[in-house]
């Protein structure tokens, strides 16, 4: 006699138990260190009860970055609108801190650890995840190109909007991660007054730069950072 489908609910909770006890071992003890076994003690299963919903443990950390990825462009998506680029980069720069602190788990493993990567995958079974992966992590990446390209550098070769988005990423991970890693816990000086003075101080340097571009006539590049 068949075993009776459980309901949706409990298996949506299992699925969640798994999830969230991965989530919690990849952060205390690395990726290579995780194992399915070891993943099934945490959530109180048993390792079959995680192949019902995941093949492998790429298939379920290759969730788990889809899902931060997908929390964190709710997070920019949700920012009030504002027709002002300058302000709307600002706002996105202010929300990716706000990830870091309410999900750090998720940020860690997304931004932080040394963790496989798109190009890992390719020419896996796993591929086709990590591209849909890969396809969620660029929407936040587009959001903030949008906005240099509305900032005025619409026009110019493309890998100057491009180079402006991601040291604006990069700038705010390496604030964030000197602050999560500890190192300025003893330092008389405030974060918050810190992050967004960093922030600020570049997306000003980015208006100065296109301004002197036009005077020099249009020509393309970016002085001044």
């Amino acid at each position: 006699m068949a075993r009776p489908r459980r309901p949706a609910w409990q298996v949506e909770r299992a699925k969640n138990r798994i999830f969230r006890a991965t989530l919690e071992l990849f952060n205390k003890h690395g990726y290579d260190a995780v194992t399915i076994r070891r993943i099934a003690r945490r959530a109180g299963c048993s390792p079959a009860t995680i192949y019902n919903y995941y093949s492998d443990k790429d298939a379920l950390y290759l969730d788990i970055l889809t899902e931060g990825f997908t929390i964190l462009n709710r997070l920019l998506l949700a920012r009030p609108h504002t027709a002002d680029p300058l302000q709307r980069l600002r706002g996105y720069a202010a929300e990716f801190y706000r990830f870091s602190l309410e999900y750090p788990y998720y940020y860690d493993l997304m931004f932080s650890f040394h963790v496989p990567k798109y190009l890992d995958y390719a020419g896996t079974a796993a591929e086709k995840a990590a591209f849909a992966e890969k396809a969620v992590a660029l929407k936040n990446i587009e959001l903030l190109l949008d906005a240099f390209y509305e900032l005025g550098w619409d026009g110019e070769p493309p890998e100057i909007p491009a180079e402006k988005a991601l040291t604006l990423l990069g700038l705010c991970h390496g604030i964030i991660s000197l602050h999560r890693s500890g190192i300025w816990a003893e330092l008389d000086a405030d974060f918050d007054t810190l992050y967004f003075s960093a922030v600020d101080n570049y997306l000003q340097r980015a208006v100065r730069g296109k301004k002197q571009v036009r005077t020099a006539g249009g020509a393309p590049g970016f002085t001044d950072g």
